[in-house]
């Protein structure tokens, strides 16, 4: 395998793709509008990636960067070749690509109760293979609650989290999605 990052604008040539992989890989409730994505891609902060092995299309990723955090918003491998290392090569070149960050992300809290816990585990544990831990946090919208998982040495401050999305959101709409993240223990 061969990775390539290649930024992503609603001109590239594998869009089509991308956005079919995006709206069949996430709920509505967890998916921005496709047009602020673009937007904000624009900002030097933010990454929308997609991911290549040679020429064929793996996935895409997009990632913000605030001072010393970066948050893995998406990643998402197509199915076509899911489940050959392709996820955890792309959180091993963006562990490389920002060496300097924590690198944070969110899984949906693991819910024995829910329709996809099995899935919910094994996301969990993908991370964990690939050197994530629990934060220590949990991310709250209107719609979901999500623990945040971290990649790195430094403890990640709910503050430090907050402010990240606070500055990729905006205000308006960071008060329309009701970001609440609070500190707990997970066993």
């Amino acid at each position: 395998m061969e990775l390539l990052l290649e930024s992503i604008n609603k001109n590239s040539k594998d869009i089509e793709k991308v956005k079919d992989l995006y709206y069949g890989s996430f709920p509505e409730v967890e998916r921005h509008p496709m047009d602020l994505l673009f937007y904000k891609a624009n900002l030097n902060y933010v990454d929308f990636l997609a991911i290549y092995d040679k020429d064929i299309f793996v996935g895409f990723t997009y990632l913000i960067t605030h001072k010393n955090l970066t948050y893995v918003l998406y990643l998402a491998i197509d199915g076509n070749v899911r489940s050959k290392g392709y996820g955890s090569l792309v959180l091993s070149q963006i562990k490389d690509k920002y060496s300097k960050n924590q690198i944070i992300l969110n899984i949906e809290v693991i819910d024995e109760s829910a329709i996809n816990f099995v899935q919910r585990l094994t996301r969990k544990k993908f991370y964990e293979r690939n050197g994530y831990e629990s934060s220590g946090l949990l991310y709250k919208d209107r719609w979901c609650l999500y623990e945040a998982m971290v990649n790195g040495e430094k403890e990640v401050t709910k503050e430090e989290f907050y402010d990240l999305v606070k500055t990729f959101t905006g205000d308006s709409l960071f008060l329309f999605l009701e970001v609440q993240i609070t500190s707990t223990k997970f066993n």
